[in-house]
């Protein structure tokens, strides 16, 4: 099963980051161009990915499979339900004109942010998320800076992509690491063993 677990993992997780680049330049979006777009913009562009790549780069790297294969399920969960919502409820963005439907809720931007900044978090600790978190509010910021959504799009972006994490990833303990608690007159001892 590990093995399986690791070969799944990897293209999961890939494939969910490729489809959802793919589907912003599909949606008339194209996130690879800067023409006509401040350096906000263009940074929180690049940021909805670069997030939630590197915690995938991550995890790879030091063979965390389990996790790697959690991030491609909270990931792929965040897109897929991101882009049915986009599909299905008439939001209007900011700068389309009154009347007029768009896929303006939730924030695909915010939403892929968040979805990778909760992983960090979630798996490997608040070292490492708070800086996540700060970078995919950064995110969100620049939708509504460029006036491509407003602020309660990027909220329920943020709140899907730290939901499935929150449902999806456990907290990352090193093999051959342990916590235990034990009966002890008057109370209970907590006991941690880790192998360097």
């Amino acid at each position: 099963m590990k093995k399986l677990t690791r070969y799944l993992s990897v293209p999961l997780a890939a494939a969910a980051i490729v489809v959802s680049a793919n589907n912003a330049n599909a949606g008339g979006i194209n996130v690879f161009t800067t023409r006509g777009k401040g350096g906000i913009e263009i940074a929180g562009d690049w940021m909805q990915f670069a997030i939630p790549l590197s915690a995938l780069v991550y995890s790879m790297a030091i063979s965390d499979w389990s996790g790697s294969l959690q991030f491609a399920g909270a990931y792929a969960s965040t897109y897929a339900t991101t882009e049915l919502m986009k599909h299905t409820i008439c939001a209007r963005r900011p700068d389309t004109p009154d009347g007029v439907c768009s896929d303006g809720f939730p924030s695909g931007h915010t939403s892929s942010a968040f979805a990778g900044a909760a992983f960090w978090q979630m798996r490997y600790g608040w070292y490492i998320g708070a800086p996540m978190y700060a970078a995919a509010a950064f995110v969100g910021y620049s939708r509504i800076e460029s006036n491509n959504h407003y602020w309660w799009q990027v909220l329920a972006g943020a709140a899907i992509g730290y939901g499935f994490n929150y449902l999806i990833t456990t907290k990352y303990v090193p093999a051959g690491s342990s916590v235990s608690v034990n009966p002890a007159p008057g109370g209970a001892t907590l006991n941690f063993n880790m192998r360097f």
